[in-house]
């Protein structure tokens, strides 16, 4: 089962930070999940929510912020202060960080009210320009539009279809984007769906599982996504 570092090692650094990133390294892991979204300027950030409000010094909404904006905010110290001056990441600098590394990434699409055609359109600009094999990477999203289109514009990446509880919607758009896997939330999902899902040809990955006794009656998972990963070494 592989282990995957949740916004890197969101339990003990600040998440989707460089800091969080070079953590799972240090711990060996070979996955980390990350969240990216457009900024007001259209580049791609790694960044959670919507807003920078709870997890930097700033505020506002990130497509409401330039990244030279974005740039001037403090992404760590909100956690503690020995993690001061963490700049926000672009999707490129990730991949050029994962890339060094040999890390994998698990790149979630977050949308609220933008055009999904627009954001994939930005993510495959992004991946086109950059040397990353896409053997290293998985794309989801819980938006099914964001699935069709990245499907679309990246017709060889391995796809995830996200969901809280699986629904016969998801199930629709796993067959329709030929997904790869399905990610779910380890306490919705019942062992009835994991076999069928594995039976059907996809993975299934659950979050975010941060206690081991958890998963004592669920077998045969995929991957786990965790906020402390090294509670799964």
């Amino acid at each position: 089962m592989i282990i995957v570092g949740h916004r890197g090692v969101a339990g003990r650094f600040p998440e989707n930070t460089l800091a969080s990133i070079q953590e799972a390294v240090t711990l060996g892991l070979d996955w980390v999940e990350v969240d990216v979204q457009p900024t007001l300027d259209n580049h791609l950030v790694v960044c959670h929510d919507h807003t920078v409000d709870r997890c930097s010094n700033g505020s506002g909404r990130v497509d409401e912020l330039t990244l030279d904006e974005l740039k001037t905010y403090d992404f760590g110290s909100w956690f503690n202060s020995s993690h001061n001056n963490e700049e926000i990441l672009t999707l490129p600098e990730l991949l050029s960080i994962a890339k060094s590394h040999n890390l994998s990434l698990n790149i979630e699409v977050k949308i609220d009210h933008h055009d999904p055609s627009k954001v994939c359109d930005l993510v495959q600009e992004v991946i086109v320009q950059s040397d990353v094999s896409l053997d290293k990477l998985i794309f989801s999203s819980f938006d099914h539009e964001v699935v069709r289109q990245l499907r679309i514009r990246l017709p060889q990446a391995r796809l995830g279809v996200l969901s809280e509880r699986l629904k016969s919607a998801d199930k629709a758009l796993l067959r329709e984007v030929a997904a790869f896997s399905c990610n779910l939330n380890y306490k919705s999902v019942t062992q009835r769906q994991i076999a069928q899902l594995k039976k059907e040809g996809y993975q299934v990955w659950c979050y975010t599982v941060n206690n081991p006794n958890s998963l004592r009656y669920k077998h045969g998972l995929d991957a786990i996504f965790s906020d402390y990963p090294e509670r799964f070494l």
